[in-house]
């Protein structure tokens, strides 16, 4: 295969990536206009994310095995098929329960694209060749919490809110036909060869990850009838909510019985489990898993500040400008780390994103209330140039010896454990911001209280009050920021301890031959 074949085959996979990716921050701008359209509540109008959240859940853990089950080339082309007809629906749907039940459709179809699209990307090249494939898939999942919120805004506003969605149309007909020509044919395995159909993993695998995600998107949701002019958006549900307990505790059990039968008694496990046993899987892994909960959870935090919290509050157009320089810097990162990593190995690329990643989040943890966008911008540069060289390396790393039939499986086992930890990472720093938010609030409404002279009372509608209330707001959120800043700078730490334990230079390891281990393995056979 020539390698402009390869870099096409590369390109169509990322093109098939960017909706699902851009799908996931695009609509969160729109919730309010979706709710006033459909004559809804904002806590009804939520489920558009979380439908779309949990239908990805339930795919990711399977599309591995399907891809070989059924040809990855024929399973991604009905998956962005599936993703765009979804997208029409979600466009034209005329009541809340529609759009929630077409965003379920559409999750379903987007969240397999991400093992398949890495699985195809990865399988073009050879191992000493995918840090390009790598970086190439990478660029949509880093541009778009850059780019999601500044086209949401500018559609919506323009548009109306149908238009996130139509926008998917001529991308997705586009990525099918170009999947249709480029990709290259399926080879299955002959009938009667394959193990029997792994329905007990299946069910135990699906269930289990939707259980244990939608435990922890419950933890971060608000609370109906607990909004006040100091807490607009409520209270959550939090840690302290018993169903998250109890959800979370059935979903680990199914996960842990999964774990089991997959071991013991499955031939051809939905996951393989034993890709853990890989030292250079296993620990890009971890760091991955850090890299999720501590950096891709803390990235909600900067919108919710510049849209809510700065004074004045910035539209979500004007947000998304401001935090683009971060997608951009990601995007600069992602294209240097893919021209080190074959020389320096994933070692010193992740060691150095873990410097950047703390440099930057002590800059932010000393944001003021009117702190700007052009503010912003030294510490969004460091940050973003942090992720690129953070993300892509151990992605790479974690893939780059697996070939044939296990790296679907491999992908799909990297990328639901990933997304498992970043729910983690989302809920426990939203209710963290939202704890010490309330928490500052409460202190510094007292200390004003007590400047007030003995028995007066404001008229809470007053304009006084009102100047006052948001003052309270725009410095008890400020906190907040910082005080999850804070808390980052120390994972990012952790982080880049981990990241010394990394294994070193792939070209060193393939030279002492320890790069045709997989290959020796009966569990990581491309046969």
């Amino acid at each position: 295969m020539s390698t402009r074949s390869r870099y096409m085959i590369a390109l169509t996979a990322a093109l098939g990536l960017i909706m699902a990716v851009l799908d996931s921050t695009i609509v969160n701008v729109a919730l309010v206009p979706m709710a006033k359209s459909l004559r809804t509540d904002l806590n009804t109008i939520e489920w558009v994310v979380t439908g779309y959240l949990l239908a990805q859940a339930a795919v990711i853990p399977v599309a591995g095995y399907f891809s070989n089950r059924f040809g990855i080339k024929r399973l991604f082309i009905i998956c962005l098929a599936l993703f765009t007809v979804g997208s029409l629906l979600c466009g034209v749907a005329s009541s809340e329960s529609q759009l929630i039940g077409f965003r379920v459709l559409q999750g379903l179809g987007g969240g397999a694209l991400f093992p398949l699209a890495q699985s195809i990307a990865f399988g073009a090249f050879p191992p000493a060749q995918r840090a390009a494939a790598s970086s190439i898939t990478a660029i949509p999942v880093l541009l778009a919490p850059a780019f999601g919120p500044t086209l949401g805004g500018w559609l919506t506003d323009s548009f109306g809110w149908s238009s996130i969605f139509f926008i998917n149309l001529p991308v997705g007909i586009l990525a099918c036909v170009m999947a249709f020509r480029v990709l290259p044919a399926d080879k299955l395995a002959p009938k009667g060869t394959q193990a029997g159909f792994d329905y007990i993993g299946l069910a135990l695998s699906t269930l289990g990850v939707l259980a244990v995600i939608y435990a922890f998107a419950l933890v971060s949701q608000g609370r109906p009838g607990t909004q006040t002019p100091l807490n607009p958006n409520g209270q959550l549900y939090g840690w302290g909510y018993w169903p998250v307990w109890a959800i979370l505790a059935f979903g680990l059990a199914l996960l842990a019985a999964f774990a089991v039968y997959e071991l013991r008694f499955s031939k051809d496990p939905v996951l393989d489990l034993r890709l853990f046993s890989r030292y250079d899987f296993t620990l890009a892994s971890i760091v991955s898993w850090i890299n999720a909960a501590v950096v891709f959870g803390s990235i909600f935090i900067l919108p919710v500040f510049l849209q809510q919290v700065r004074q004045p509050n910035l539209s979500a157009f004007d947000a998304g400008f401001a935090l683009m320089p971060q997608g951009l810097a990601a995007a600069v990162s992602v294209a240097i780390g893919g021209r080190l990593y074959n020389r320096i190995g994933v070692r010193p690329l992740v060691i150095t994103g873990g410097i950047l990643l703390t440099v930057s989040s002590w800059m932010l943890s000393q944001i003021t209330p009117a702190t700007t966008g052009l503010d912003l911008l030294p510490s969004l540069v460091v940050r973003g140039l942090g992720f690129g060289f953070t993300l892509i390396p151990v992605q790479t790393r974690a893939l780059q010896m697996i070939s044939g039939p296990a790296l679907p499986k491999a992908s799909s086992l990297y990328n639901v454990t990933r997304q498992i930890f970043s729910s983690v990472g989302v809920a426990g720093i939203i209710t963290y911001f939202v704890q010490q938010t309330t928490t500052h609030a409460a202190a510094l409404a007292q200390q004003a209280q007590q400047l007030l002279p003995a028995g007066t009372k404001l008229d809470p509608n007053s304009p006084q009050a009102q100047a006052a209330i948001a003052q309270i707001r725009a410095r008890a959120g400020t906190e907040g920021v910082h005080d999850v800043f804070i808390l980052v700078m120390i994972g990012t730490i952790v982080l880049m301890l981990v990241a010394f334990a990394l294994p070193g230079s792939p070209a060193a390891e393939e030279s002492s031959g320890a790069a045709e281990e997989p290959t020796r393995r009966p569990a990581f056979s491309a046969e």
